[in-house]
């Protein structure tokens, strides 16, 4: 884009870093991420949370929670997609008790849980103490 006179901007670096995500290139993805930080772009919700699902995505909790801590001390709060990437990703490791806790930080952000959400949450639910807990954050989220 330089080359041709075109100045990046966070729209065309987010764009980027998300071919990296879905070729499962976390490498690439690391080192990008850094460069356009290098660069002056300051990454924004949607910079993060492609970074988040790239981490989810490849299983790698430990970067998940670091990008995520890194973008909340940016300031930067989780939205819909981000949540529900955090769950899924807990809920590949059948992690009900962290399952429940970011449906209950997705709630108390304002953000409304999505069907994903809700299904990650009622899928993991073995017990019937776990289905009941369940079922009524499943319904205090629809209110």
């Amino acid at each position: 884009m330089t080359r041709d006179k075109c100045s990046p901007d966070l729209c065309s670096y987010t764009t980027l870093l998300s071919a990296y995500v879905n070729a499962s290139d976390m490498e690439g993805a690391e080192k990008f991420f850094i460069r356009l930080k290098r660069d002056g772009i300051v990454p924004n919700v949607v910079t993060y949370g492609t970074q988040i699902k790239g981490y989810a995505k490849i299983n790698n909790l430990d970067k998940m929670m670091k990008t995520y801590e890194e973008m909340r001390l940016q300031g930067i709060k989780a939205n819909q997609t981000i949540f529900t990437n955090l769950m899924d990703a807990h809920g590949k490791h059948i992690d009900f008790g962290s399952v429940v806790t970011w449906f209950k930080e997705m709630v108390s952000s304002g953000c409304n849980p999505d069907k994903k959400a809700k299904n990650i949450l009622l899928s993991l639910a073995k017990t019937g103490e776990e289905k009941q807990e369940a079922l009524e954050l499943v319904g205090i989220s629809q209110l």
